[in-house]
């Protein structure tokens, strides 16, 4: 399967859990989001740890149905949760080591995963979907820093619209910078809401900073009836 720039994209799920895992502890080092949630650790620390913590997530993703597609060698690599699906189903938390994680998180990390960015997110979602119940979640997508410029993210993303289109059915994301935000849009998502994290104890890059902006997050969706 290719893009019209004739991108090398193949798809699978659980087999690809290493090859995603080692890709996204380079391209989210710095990510805001993931920052803020691993700010009780510090940075040598948070970077040791991120191999960790997204096979726990990939690891979740794939027992839940989720679509790993990469793009030339990995190069870049997409996640696409499909519909009726969640990451957090509280039956597959244990095989996931999700558990794990939240115990590195500590209570502070853990509060601002499930007591902030979740309700936030899912808040947000739900008013973007109108009582939609059907639609596909892009859970994670990145490119290797020496690979960006050459679309790979753009064809990850246009085959989840593909597919989505075909099931007639949006797709939600979440961009955590003001890159991806502007490439989505390209894309034809749009914004929804701008959920701002840790105001008031967060810089926007994620870190403790008291008084701090906080980070911003846009809620985005994808309509297959809205596409031109």
């Amino acid at each position: 399967m290719a893009d019209s720039k004739n991108h090398s994209i193949t798809l699978g799920g659980e087999d690809r859990i290493h090859q995603a895992s080692n890709l996204y502890q380079t391209a989210f080092q710095d990510d805001p989001v993931i920052t803020y949630m691993l700010c009780n650790l510090s940075t040598p620390a948070r970077h040791n740890y991120l191999y960790s913590y997204f096979t726990s997530l990939m690891t979740a993703s794939a027992l839940n149905g989720g679509i790993i597609e990469q793009a030339d060698d990995w190069s870049s690599c997409s996640v696409l949760i499909p519909p009726g699906k969640r990451v957090d189903n509280p039956w597959t938390l244990v095989p996931a080591g999700i558990l794990g994680a939240l115990f590195k998180l500590g209570i502070a990390g853990c509060r601002r995963m499930l007591f902030e960015y979740e309700p936030l997110t899912d808040a947000a979602r739900r008013k973007a979907l109108g009582g939609q119940k059907e639609f596909y979640y892009v859970f994670f997508v990145a490119t290797r820093a020496e690979a960006r410029g050459r679309g790979l993210s753009s064809a990850l993303l246009k085959s989840a619209q593909r597919r989505a289109a075909e099931e007639q059915v949006p797709v939600w994301l979440e961009a955590t910078t003001e890159y991806s935000w502007k490439l989505y849009q390209k894309l034809g998502f749009e914004t929804i809401d701008t959920i701002v994290l840790g105001r008031g104890y967060a810089g926007p890059d994620g870190s403790q900073q008291k008084g701090g902006e906080g980070v911003p997050v846009r809620g985005m969706i994808w309509w297959p009836s809205k596409a031109t």
